[in-house]
């Protein structure tokens, strides 16, 4: 029986890697599949181009590396064919790819999301074959994560130090990751203390941008938990604040280059990043410093885990809707003794359970956050007692005075019985999830009039050609055999129950016309970083970050019932 796998494309890591670095990666791979032995965990390495192994397996081989469909095909079958507890994805992604989600928010207007896809890993997440409509992935059920190298680069070292840091980790008290480093720009800091609130008990650990930042003090940055609500840029290896009084003051709130001097991030830190990008696993040549990204930086010293964005993602300044649900609940479930894959399939359902019906923006945002890390790594050690039958009688035994092995089959059996749950739950949600369709017409034009209206409150200038969505009735889920009465009941509360007809959305930029802003002519930004007497860096290129808002009125029965705000970070 296997536990976990790994799966990678050797070919692939072959043309990045010289054949010293692929032995190096060979014995540390070895070492993790022993270490995890160790744990009572049995691990087997998959890789999707050998076609002798996937074909033991019976399953499609991956013969583009860089093929969506082929990758897809490849790991549904290997996840059938041996249906591990954790299914770990080994590479950046030009080893095994994101897969090419629709964005339903896309936008020809530069002023607006002009992302087409939402990359991200999810359908690795879910039974549904390929595609490319998020709503075919609303069903998550499998316990992923990526460790990824960096892409476009050929220098082993990194990715088997990551690997020795898989190999290493352990549990951790509570206490290590009970106060927090957040990290907020001043626009959104009520969003952010209140995120806080929701995971930590309070906003204490709450630190705001120009205020504050963005290099942190070492009782700061040591901190093992670390949640941060900023601004994030296409191929940024930084992230920035946002004054409450001054759009445009938007100075470096936190730094890769910064992150990964020595002793600043502790082994075992676990990042949630709500901002644009700040998932996005980018070549480092293609930044103006060279410096890789945040995500790549953090598992460089040693986070367990990070879970973040690869594109444009959104939020409102006050309150908690997008970003921020997906995000606090992925911290909620590591600080309860999640394992990092468990927090993120967790989270995913209970941000598919609290939304639905889904929006299109929340779609976008559950197709576009990640998990980087072993998914298999437990930061929070929980205390567990087992009752174990012996011949007299039923005796409770503490962690610690059961046998290494009893726990571990006590834990596997516990972990058995969460991925059937699990499983169970993704299912139903899936069916619960209504189909959407765009419409040509766009809003009509009463609830036009009306966003036009809110945006010119918010002080925004609408911008052209909103976007409207159909949507169908809600299924009812056939999942399990019902009684006559349960039938009937179910079928009396959906004839009760108000649906969801559309979603009409409309963009928006500043009044001043700063949809962008060129850092270097920012106010108090002349060197990177350098605002408010915040220590400067070195100077760089001219670099854009998006400023707009996405108002989302939802429609039910052919009535406006509410509209939603959000911003892109």
């Amino acid at each position: 029986m296997t536990d976990k796998v790994i799966v990678t494309n050797i070919s692939a890591l072959k043309q990045k890697y010289d054949e010293k670095g692929i032995k190096d990666l060979q014995a540390a791979i070895k070492a993790l599949i022993d270490a995890d032995k160790k744990r009572g965990l049995t691990t087997s390495l998959i890789a999707l181009d050998d076609p002798q192994q996937m074909s033991k397996l019976k399953s499609a081989v991956v013969k583009d590396a860089g093929s969506y469909p082929e990758n897809k095909e490849a790991i549904d079958g290997v996840y059938k064919a041996l249906v591990p507890d954790y299914l770990m994805i080994l590479g950046a992604i030009d080893v095994i790819p994101h897969q090419d989600l629709k964005n339903p928010l896309f936008s020809s207007d530069p002023d607006a999301d002009t992302d087409k896809v939402a990359w991200g890993d999810l359908p690795y997440a879910c039974d549904a074959p390929y595609s490319k409509n998020i709503k075919d992935f609303t069903g998550p059920t499998r316990v992923v994560g990526r460790l990824p190298d960096i892409t476009g680069q050929g220098d082993s070292r990194y990715l088997v130090g990551l690997l020795k840091t898989a190999s290493a980790w352990r549990g951790r008290p509570k206490s290590d990751y009970a106060k927090c480093l957040g990290i907020s720009a001043e626009k959104w800091q009520e969003s952010t203390a209140e995120s806080l609130t929701n995971i930590f008990g309070a906003d204490t650990g709450l630190h705001n941008s120009p205020t504050e930042g963005f290099k942190w003090s070492k009782g700061l940055i040591n901190l093992r938990s670390h949640f941060i609500n900023c601004h994030g840029g296409d191929v940024f290896s930084f992230f920035l604040g946002q004054a409450g009084d001054d759009d445009d003051n938007m100075p470096e709130s936190h730094s890769a280059a910064f992150v990964g001097g020595k002793g600043k991030i502790l082994e075992g830190t676990v990042l949630s990043a709500e901002c644009c990008y700040g998932g996005q696993l980018y070549d480092p040549s293609a930044e103006d410093s060279n410096q890789m990204g945040m995500c790549n930086t953090y598992l460089d010293q040693k986070a367990y885990g990070y879970f973040g964005s690869t594109t444009i993602a959104y939020g409102p300044f006050s309150g908690n809707d997008q970003a921020d649900l997906i995000c606090q609940f992925f911290l909620q479930r590591v600080l309860a003794g999640a394992s990092l894959g468990r927090a993120a399939l967790e989270a995913r359902q209970r941000f598919i359970e609290r939304c639905s019906p889904l929006s299109p923006i929340n779609r976008k945002t559950l197709a576009q956050f990640n998990l980087y890390g072993d998914p298999s790594i437990t930061p929070v050690d929980v205390a567990m007692a087992k009752a174990v039958a012996s011949k007299g009688g039923s005796k409770v035994f503490a962690k610690g005075l059961m046998g290494a092995t009893a726990l571990q089959e006590a834990g596997a059996v516990e972990r058995a019985d969460r991925r059937a749950t699990l499983r169970a739950k993704g299912e139903v949600l899936k069916e619960l999830q209504p189909r959407m369709s765009e419409t040509k017409a766009g809003p009509p034009k009463s609830v036009e009039a009306s966003l036009k209206t809110y945006m010119n409150r918010l002080k925004f200038t609408p911008l052209p050609n909103p976007v409207s969505y159909k949507v169908q009735s809600t299924v009812t889920p056939t999942i399990g055999v019902k009684s006559a009465m349960s039938m009937g009941i179910t079928k009396a509360v959906k004839e009760k129950k108000k649906q969801t007809t559309g979603f009409h959305i409309m963009f928006g930029k500043p009044k001043d016309g700063t949809v962008t802003k060129s850092m270097s002519t920012a106010k108090g930004i002349g060197k990177r970083g350098k605002a408010k007497g915040v220590a400067g860096a070195t100077p760089f290129k001219p670099a854009r970050i998006k400023k707009f808002v996405a108002l989302e009125a939802k429609e039910v029965d052919g009535k406006i019932v509410s509209i939603t705000e959000a911003h892109s970070k």
